[in-house]
C-alpha cells in the first residue's frame, strides 16, 4: 500500500509519458526500454496509465469509505439517541440495505451519470446502513451509562452529549470500519469501471484498462496482466490492513 500511495503521489516523477496520449503506431506494443510495460490498443503507455490510475483509484475508494462512515456515524447517533427519529430513519436505511451494493451502485450511476464525485456518492450510499446500525446499537447502550446521565444532569445539550461523549466511544469501531471496507470498495470500483459505468474512459483507471483490453487478452496478455496485478495487490493490501487494525483495536484479541 505504501508503494501504491508513493506511485500515486509521485506519478509525474516516475514517468515522462502522457497517460492520455494516443499513438496508433504503438498499438499493442510489447514492453521495451521506452515503454517498460508496453502500450494498450490505442498506443497509450500502460505504465503511465497505471501510475495515474492509482490516483483515481485511491481518491474514489478512500472518498467513498470516508463519506459512508461519516454519514453512517451521524445517522446512527441520531437514531440511537432519538427514538422518534429511529422509527422513520432506520426503516429507510433498512430499505437501502436490502439492495445489493453493486446493484445499488449501478442504479445510482445510471441515474446520476458517470464521474468521480458521482461514483464516490454511489459507492458511499451502499455502506451507510450497516455503519448506522452498528453505531446506533452502541449509542443505545452508551446513553444509559452513569457518566452520560451525569452530563445530562449538569445541563449539557444533546449535541454536546452525542458528539463529545458518545461519539468518541465509537471511534475504535469507525476506524476499523474505514480500513476493513476499503477492499470491498476497491472491488466495486473496478467492477463498475470494467462494466463501463465508472469513470470516463479517457480517465486512467485499472478496471477501465482491463475492460478495454479484454478482447486481446490471449494475443497480447500484458495489456490485461499488469492492471489485474495492480488490482489484486492493492485489494490484498487493503484486506491485510483491515485485519491488522481490527486485531489491534479489538480488546478481545489483545
Amino acid at each position: 500500500l505504501a508503494v501504491v500511495v508513493f506511485c500515486a503521489v509521485f506519478a509525474p516523477f516516475l514517468t515522462d509519458q502522457d497517460p492520455t496520449l494516443v499513438v496508433l503506431r504503438n498499438s499493442k506494443l510489447l514492453p521495451n526500454a521506452e515503454h517498460p510495460l508496453g502500450c494498450d490498443y490505442y498506443g497509450r503507455d500502460i505504465w503511465a496509465r497505471l501510475l495515474y490510475g492509482s490516483r483515481t483509484t485511491l481518491i474514489v475508494v478512500l472518498g467513498a469509505q470516508l463519506v459512508s462512515t461519516v454519514a453512517g456515524a451521524v445517522l446512527g447517533l441520531l437514531c440511537g439517541y432519538y427514538r422518534r427519529v429511529e422509527k422513520i430513519l432506520m426503516r429507510i436505511l433498512e430499505g437501502f440495505a436490502t439492495i445489493p451494493n453493486l446493484l445499488l451502485c449501478l442504479m445510482m450511476v445510471a441515474i446520476f451519470g458517470a464521474g468521480t464525485w458521482n461514483l464516490i456518492l454511489a459507492m458511499a450510499v451502499g455502506g451507510i446502513p450497516s455503519c448506522a446500525r452498528v453505531v446506533r446499537s452502541q449509542v443505545l447502550s452508551l446513553k444509559e451509562k452513569e457518566y452520560i446521565e451525569s452530563e445530562k444532569a449538569m445541563g449539557a445539550s444533546d449535541t454536546r452529549t452525542m458528539f463529545l461523549h458518545i461519539l468518541p466511544s465509537c471511534l475504535s469501531y469507525l476506524i476499523v470500519r474505514v480500513t476493513t471496507g476499503l477492499a470491498g470498495n476497491m472491488l466495486r470500483m473496478t467492477s463498475l469501471s470494467y462494466l463501463g459505468l465508472g469513470l470516463d474512459p479517457l480517465i486512467p483507471s485499472w478496471g477501465g484498462e482491463i475492460q478495454q483490453a479484454q478482447g486481446y487478452m490471449f494475443s497480447t496478455p500484458h495489456m490485461v496482466l499488469y492492471p489485474a496485478l495492480a488490482i489484486c495487490i492493492t485489494i490484498f493490501g487493503f484486506s491485510m490492513l483491515g485485519d491488522a487494525v481490527r486485531d489491534l483495536m479489538d480488546p478481545k484479541l489483545r
